[in-house]
């Protein structure tokens, strides 16, 4: 939901000014038209206040997620598969579905298409929670006849997107949970134990070790300016994401990974499985060959893949052919372009995306697994010297007083 400026004209001729909360400026301009008056202009609202109310809309708003799409293409399939009507079936859906925002979305793309518009069309008004890839692909299936295979195709396309997401986020749980859970101990014996035993050790004069003293004095450190640091960590996160947003800045971060041994084949892997995979099943679809590199282009994150299919898109204009256009990139793993050219040679490039695409989300899959084992025991390693180095640094003092009290 975002926050638009509008300038209108009433019926009477009178100019007015407002704000209008919609997803999308199609959708606005839709609900001023029916209230009667005639739009000049409109644009996302600038300024703070425009600020607040989209951040605090979209905060308060209840999210959509993959799995509540995922069971409403499914039923939609299936209703229309036995023979129910695209208008009853719509009202099905609305009665069945739990999450409240898109049982709302449901029941506007109903109204939708009682008024005549097709299905992808009223799907597309809310875009905030269809994206262009799935519209794009049901307007094929109104076109060719087949909506409801279609849509098993989609519910199958965005299932396995979901896996390898769900894949990915499940194996970097533990490690995430060892960095929170050694980050938390650390600031407790920084901030809270160590300076009362800097206390006890000043109070009896003991002559401390010099990684005591460097260790105690770190402590002192933290805890002095445990504020300004909580500041500052949070501030420099701000900023590091900000300079995300610079698109040189982002490109160069994303080379670097790339030239990152196991995190760039990683990234390779994971890239080539999703644009093999949106581009195969868009072109199973029915799609024209340049609209199907243009939407998978707008499922990619990757900068540095993204620019890749824009390349290719230019080049097929050009009449160059995809295989050469892979092979310059330097992007993909070493079999893929020979597979491609394969596949255009014969005329079976849509299989061999496919084929590619599920042979590299397995591949993704066994590196992710690979990397996890590899990180767990690192970061078991360095907790523990982290600790053994703040243990030994407490207890060799320690010793030697007791030592010298006996």
């Amino acid at each position: 939901m975002a926050t638009l400026s509008y300038k209108a004209r009433s019926v009477h001729g009178q100019t007015l000014h407002g704000r209008i909360d919609a997803p999308s400026a199609r959708e606005a301009l839709r609900r001023l038209r029916r209230d009667g008056v005639r739009v000049v202009s409109i644009a996302e609202a600038r300024g703070l206040r425009a600020m607040i109310a989209t951040r605090a809309a979209r905060f308060s708003a209840v999210r959509v997620r993959t799995r509540d799409i995922l069971n409403m293409i499914a039923q939609l399939q299936l209703l229309i598969e036995s023979g129910t009507g695209l208008d009853d079936g719509l009202k099905v859906l609305g009665e069945a579905t739990v999450n409240p925002r898109l049982r709302t979305v449901i029941a506007d793309v109903r109204e939708r298409v009682k008024a005549g518009e097709s299905l992808s069309a009223a799907l597309s008004s809310h875009n905030d929670v269809f994206d262009t890839v799935v519209t794009s692909m049901i307007a094929a299936g109104e076109a060719s006849g087949t909506l409801a295979r279609m849509l098993g195709t989609i519910h199958d396309m965005l299932l396995r997107q979901d896996q390898l997401r769900r894949s990915i986020v499940t194996a970097l749980a533990y490690p995430a949970i060892l960095l929170s859970v050694a980050g938390v101990a650390l600031l407790v014996l920084f901030v809270w134990v160590l300076p009362k035993f800097a206390q006890v050790f000043a109070e009896v004069g003991a002559e401390l070790p010099q990684i005591t003293q460097i260790v105690l004095a770190f402590s002192e450190f933290v805890k002095s300016h445990k504020y300004l640091l909580l500041i500052g960590g949070i501030s420099t996160a701000i900023g590091l994401r900000w300079m995300l947003t610079i698109p040189a800045v982002r490109m160069a971060v994303h080379r670097g990974l790339l030239r990152t041994p196991l995190v760039g084949r990683l990234i390779r892997s994971a890239n080539t499985a999703r644009s093999t995979h949106v581009m195969g099943t868009l072109w199973r679809s029915g799609l024209p060959v340049m609209e199907v590199i243009r939407l998978t282009a707008g499922t990619i994150r990757n900068p540095i893949y993204r620019a890749f299919l824009e390349t290719l898109r230019q080049d097929l204009v050009d009449g160059k052919r995809m295989t050469a256009t892979f092979e310059a990139s330097g992007l993909f793993p070493p079999t893929v372009a020979p597979l491609i050219r394969t596949g255009e040679e014969t005329g079976n490039t849509t299989r061999v995306l496919e084929a590619l695409a599920s042979y590299h989300e397995r591949e993704t899959a066994g590196l992710i697994k690979t990397m996890i084992t590899l990180l767990e025991p690192a970061i078991i390693v360095v907790m523990a010297a982290g600790v053994g180095l703040i243990a030994i640094s407490v207890v060799v003092p320690l010793f030697r007083l007791s030592s010298a009290v006996h």
